[in-house]
């Protein structure tokens, strides 16, 4: 396909505007495609190796390389942008590989998961940069929504007993767990993803992306301070496609979402509505539940296992941390350490979890994996958090999400950095003070008509803005 690409884009493009505009179409397409294929293989090529490499990370290196090749002016510009990730992912790095050996991990287990970890992250965070600020925020997004909405249509014939959409999924590789039950509360539908939480944390990225993309075009127009109808609507078909994971934490960062957001643009009826919509549920869904199965659907039940595991993850992580406040490096692996704290774990409900699962707290494993050392990289986490603005408030079901779940930026999670990339390419009206300019060219926010160029101001930071 880049070869394809590169004949058709040697054409003089100064001899005709017609030429310069095809060879824009021809740019914007290419970028679209290759964003969209990369998504794609993050999301549902999980098994595949090559080599003992993964075939996501031969993709995403290639793609780079691609990128970097065709588009080299946006690459520095991306680049530059991207600084203060890349030191962040450098950072970590090293001082993980340093606690690593400190514990006497062996080098080879160290150097694949910095590959694994942090060079990949960097791989992704730029390849994906550089594509979407050639083919624009919108498409992305698009890409994003389509690639997950797929696999979340897949979660849903897979929660009604489709046997075509499981044998889909069996094709792509094992199961995470033994998740395909014959009963439907049992039933975890993974979509085309590998596991249900992985699937719940991309549906977490695909709301933030369309959520605060939109948001950040809507800033270009006077008078658009009051709810998005359509954010509405998409955090409804959020709530839906969380609900056939059967994962709760989703659900419950989206109501965290819709109060803080109807609070934030002064709709007090629209939070009074919602928290009173949250405790009418609470009382009703059992007794409908009730009256047509015998059991409570997972997202309404928290007496299970899986629930009273959280409480023995988080005593027994903390515990670990006490214990080795250096942390215990990039290999860390709790599974292997119970035995020393048995004793105090065992009559604790649902406390085999710790026995076979990893800490399911996003920031008590890198508290682990990397000790007291995070401390050393706050300043940079403080500048990344001030460029998000207020599109970090669309990441909140993603947050919660995370807090009771192993993954997140830096931690199994590479979904993240294609939504970054979305949102960071959408044009700033308040930066560089363009916003006049902006909203005299603008017609309506994600229409279709209003295409973002590659020389529309871009927001000042590579990060959530």
């Amino acid at each position: 396909m880049g070869v394809v690409y590169a004949q058709l884009a040697s054409a003089d493009a100064r001899t005709h505007p017609s030429v310069r505009q095809d060879r824009r179409f021809i740019d914007r397409a290419f970028a679209f495609s290759c964003f969209a294929l990369l998504l794609a293989a993050n999301v549902s090529l999980f098994a595949p190796h090559v080599g003992g490499a993964p075939v996501r990370s031969i993709l995403s290196a290639g793609t780079l390389v691609l990128s970097v090749a065709l588009f080299p002016t946006d690459a520095m510009v991306v680049l530059r942008k991207s600084a203060l990730i890349l030191a962040l992912a450098a950072g970590l790095a090293v001082e993980g590989s340093f606690v690593s050996f400190v514990n006497g991990a062996h080098v080879g287990d160290v150097v694949q998961q910095v590959i694994e970890v942090h060079v990949q992250t960097a791989v992704v965070l730029l390849a994906t940069g550089i594509l979407a600020r050639v083919c624009g925020p919108r498409p992305c997004v698009i890409a994003i929504v389509a690639v997950v909405g797929v696999s979340a249509i897949f979660a849903i014939l897979q929660m009604m007993h489709v046997e075509a959409a499981w044998s889909i999924r069996q094709a792509l590789g094992p199961l995470a767990t033994d998740e395909n039950s014959v009963n439907l509360v049992d039933h975890r539908p993974t979509g085309l993803s590998f596991s249900p939480i992985w699937l719940a944390t991309q549906i977490c990225l695909a709301f933030a992306a369309f959520a605060a993309v939109r948001d950040k075009e809507r800033q270009s127009f006077p008078g658009t301070s009051s709810i998005d109808p359509f954010l509405i609507i998409g955090l409804g078909v959020f709530l839906l496609t969380c609900l056939a994971s059967g994962t709760r934490a989703p659900i419950l960062g989206g109501f965290i979402f819709l109060i803080m957001y109807a609070a934030l643009r002064r709709s007090w009826s629209l939070v009074l509505l919602v928290i009173g919509g949250m405790l009418l549920m609470y009382i009703l869904l059992p007794l409908i539940v009730e009256a047509v199965q015998s059991t409570s659907p997972r997202v309404m039940v928290t007496d299970d296992n899986s629930a009273a595991a959280r409480i023995v993850f988080a005593y027994y992580g903390m515990r670990l941390f006490l214990a080795n406040p250096l942390g215990y490096g990039l290999t860390f692996d709790p599974t292997l350490m119970w035995g020393k704290y048995w004793p105090d774990l065992y009559l604790m409900k649902g406390a085999a979890g710790a026995q076979v699962h990893p800490l399911h707290d996003y920031a008590l494993s890198m508290l682990n994996i990397y000790g007291v050392g995070l401390i050393l990289f706050v300043p940079i986490i403080v500048r990344l958090l001030k460029k998000s603005g207020r599109s970090l408030l669309f990441f909140i079901p993603y947050i919660v999400h995370i807090s009771f779940h192993n993954s997140g930026p830096f931690y199994n999670d590479m979904i993240l950095w294609f939504a970054i990339a979305a949102i960071a390419a959408t044009p700033c009206a308040a930066a560089s003070g363009q916003g006049r300019v902006v909203r005299a060219v603008a017609r309506s926010p994600l229409s279709r008509r209003a295409r973002p160029t590659r020389g529309a101001a871009q927001s000042p930071g590579f990060a959530v803005r």
